[in-house]
């Protein structure tokens, strides 16, 4: 018996932004249905792509305009690690929920930022 050959694969069903964008794709196909939804969705990978390549391309523009700096950068980093040891600490010494832990060490972690970059001693 002879097998009938499957149809083309149209260019709908290649769906990039179901599987890279998940949930934002889950809403756009509630919101306005699934053309639409598949239109947005390769828009939007299209869209975040061009804002990746302008801010590559004009990196000392955005550096300086956002004020990020190599210190800057190395207190990020260090707030974020503080912020994640506090939430595994009080999610497993004191029994936190998974969001409270969250919450408290984000609050903690934000005030210290704010301490840091607003109470910080001005240079003579």
């Amino acid at each position: 018996m002879i097998q009938e050959a499957p149809p083309l694969r149209k260019a709908m069903d290649l769906n990039l932004g179901e599987s890279l964008l998940g949930g934002v794709y889950d809403l756009y196909v509630d919101a306005l249905g699934s053309t639409v939804a598949w239109w947005l969705g390769n828009l939007t990978i299209v869209a975040i792509l061009a804002l990746a390549y302008w801010v590559i391309t004009n990196w000392n523009d955005v550096s300086s305009g956002l004020g990020i700096s190599g210190m800057r950068v190395t207190a990020w980093l260090v707030i974020l690690g503080f912020t994640a040891g506090q939430f595994v600490f009080y999610r497993d010494q004191f029994g936190f929920p998974t969001s409270g832990a969250f919450l408290t060490a984000l609050s903690i972690s934000a005030y210290l930022w704010w301490q840091w970059y607003q109470l910080e001693p001005q240079k003579a």
